[in-house]
This record gives C-alpha cells, sequence and structure tokens, in this order.
C-alpha cells in the first residue's frame, strides 16, 4: 500500500467545489454527455445518482450547516475517495456545487460560504498524499444572487420575498474573501477562481477548467455540445406562487410534489401572459 500511495500521489485531480448557480448544471451535462470521447484522457466525477460525487457534494453542504454532527460522515466520504483516486492515473476531475458548502437561502445560511475554508482543509487532509487543484467559479453579484433567490424558494423552501432576501444578504462577504480563505489553506498556486462571464461559449460549459485539465480548444470544441438551458428559473408568477406556499410549513414529501408540478406548468402563473 506504501508504495501504491507514492505512485498515486503523482495522479493529477481537480476539484470543482462550486459555487451553486455558475452553470455547474450545465457542465455536469456536458462532461455526462462526452464521457466517453474524454475517457482516454479524463476520469470525469459528476454528482450522479448513486455516486460517491453526490453524496461527497450533499455531506458538504450539511457540514456547513452542522459541523459537529456531519464531521464524521464527510471524512468517511473522503476517505473512500481517496481509496478509489489510488486506482488509475488519468486527470480526475471532481465536480459537485456544493463542495463549497450550502447556498445563501438555505435555512440560516445568510453569508457567502463560511466554512469553505473547514471544508477544503478537511479535503486536503484526507486526499493526502493527493495535492488537488482546486475550481472556484463566480458570478457578478447582482445576477447571481437573483438567480440564487429564484433557487433558495424553488428548492430550499425560502419564505421572505427578494428585497427581504438581499436586505439579509446585504453584509455578506464577496468573492474574493472566499478564495483568499481557500488559498490560505491550499495556496494561491492551487486555487483557480474563473468567472462565469469568462466562459466563451454556452454549449460548451466549462472551458476554463477543461483547459486547466490539459484539454485544447481544438479538443473542446469537437465535443459535442449542449442542447438547451439547464435548471432554469421559475417565471415570475411561479415564483411568487411558491414562495407563498414555503409559508404554509407543509411536508417536503406534499410541497416537492407541488413544486414539481408548478415547475411543469409555469404558463398558469405567467401574470404577464394573462394581462395580454
Amino acid at each position: 500500500m506504501g508504495a501504491a500511495r507514492t505512485i498515486s500521489a503523482t495522479r493529477r485531480v481537480i476539484v470543482h467545489i462550486g459555487a451553486q448557480k455558475t452553470g455547474s448544471t450545465s457542465l455536469h451535462r456536458f462532461l455526462t454527455r462526452n464521457r466517453d470521447a474524454l475517457a482516454a484522457r479524463l476520469d470525469v466525477r459528476v454528482p450522479e445518482k448513486g455516486t460517491l460525487t453526490r453524496e461527497l457534494g450533499r455531506t458538504c453542504a450539511l457540514y456547513s450547516l452542522k459541523p459537529a454532527a456531519h464531521e464524521a460522515s464527510l471524512v468517511d466520504l473522503l476517505t473512500q475517495l481517496r481509496a478509489e483516486l489510488e486506482s488509475e492515473d488519468r486527470v480526475c476531475i471532481i465536480s459537485h456545487e456544493n463542495i463549497v458548502g450550502a447556498m445563501m437561502g438555505r435555512r440560516g445560511v445568510r453569508d457567502l460560504y463560511p466554512r469553505a475554508g473547514e471544508i477544503v482543509s478537511l479535503i486536503e487532509t484526507h486526499l493526502a498524499p493527493f495535492k488537488p487543484d482546486y475550481v472556484l467559479y463566480t458570478r457578478e453579484r447582482a445576477s447571481w444572487l437573483r438567480s440564487v433567490y429564484n433557487q433558495a424558494v424553488k428548492s430550499d423552501g425560502y419564505a421572505g420575498t427578494q428585497a427581504a432576501f438581499e436586505a439579509e444578504t446585504a453584509k455578506a462577504r464577496d468573492w474574493a474573501a472566499v478564495a483568499a480563505e481557500v488559498a490560505q489553506v491550499v495556496g494561491d498556486d492551487r486555487l483557480r477562481v474563473f468567472a462565469l462571464e469568462d466562459e466563451s461559449t454556452a454549449d460548451r460549459p466549462g472551458r476554463q477548467l477543461l483547459r486547466l485539465a490539459g484539454l485544447t480548444d481544438p479538443d473542446i470544441d469537437a465535443l459535442t455540445p449542449l442542447e438547451g438551458r439547464s435548471n432554469q428559473s421559475l417565471n415570475k408568477g411561479s415564483l411568487e406562487f411558491m414562495r407563498q406556499l414555503n409559508g404554509l410549513g407543509l411536508a417536503q414529501p406534499a410541497r416537492k410534489k407541488v413544486a414539481a408540478l408548478v415547475k411543469d406548468n409555469q404558463s398558469l402563473f405567467d401574470t404577464d401572459r394573462q394581462k395580454a
């Protein structure tokens, strides 16, 4: 095992830690769609059902909410991941939007990823001797907050108005502060901060990440592009309906069923169209 560990420590690992609402879902769809084409060069690990990556992201978010309750589970998942990484030598991309922590609007979270450094520190400790590169995607703050608010209402049961949400998060730290916290753990040389606005083609998302993994622009352009958009926001009427529904305190199974109906029938709540 010691010899295998020494050899495996040279394997390149890239951990895409998030953040939510910066194109992660589109990236995952794109990587999954092109997994066979990338297989000779990349070991792609995205949050598909039943995967360790999916459970890792879920547990990172839970850890950020209640560290003491979820640290043991997170350490166990990282130990499993390290064992899997020892099995081969392709460049590995591990991507989940929740690795950086729970999004603002979920439960009591009103700051920008306040436990990002703690989570990355655990990854560093329990993936050793691997020394991953870390990628954080960011997005222009105003548009990002609008999207976060929509997601918080749609998926996390947030019942406040957008004005209330903006007031509650007004003093949240910025992307630079999150990056500085992570860099303090891993060093500036192992953290890349990529702006979503710098992605050149929406149908081939994650170009900056794939370049970091060793692909060239011609390599990326040869991949099958995406069709359609991912995880779209609710329209204004649907969002308001869900916001008021969240205030009723429905049991989660019932709320999820109603949310699915709203998502699939948004024309019923399109107030602008009804007025026309």
